[in-house]
């Protein structure tokens, strides 16, 4: 349920992103972030992975 209202919630700021900025910047901008998100997910699980060997 928290799911689809993040999603609905999403989706409605992207709309209204949309209408001021340009479509590509928009698509670059959540490229970038979800690349920094994915690099940051890696980076947590890979520690504490290593953590855990310790």
């Amino acid at each position: 349920m928290r799911f689809l209202a993040g999603l609905g919630v999403g989706i409605f700021s992207g709309y209204l992103l949309g209408l001021v900025i340009p479509l590509q910047v928009f698509m670059i901008a959540c490229l970038v972030l979800l690349a920094l998100v994915i690099l940051l997910f890696f980076l947590f699980h890979l520690g504490i992975r290593d953590f855990q060997e310790y």
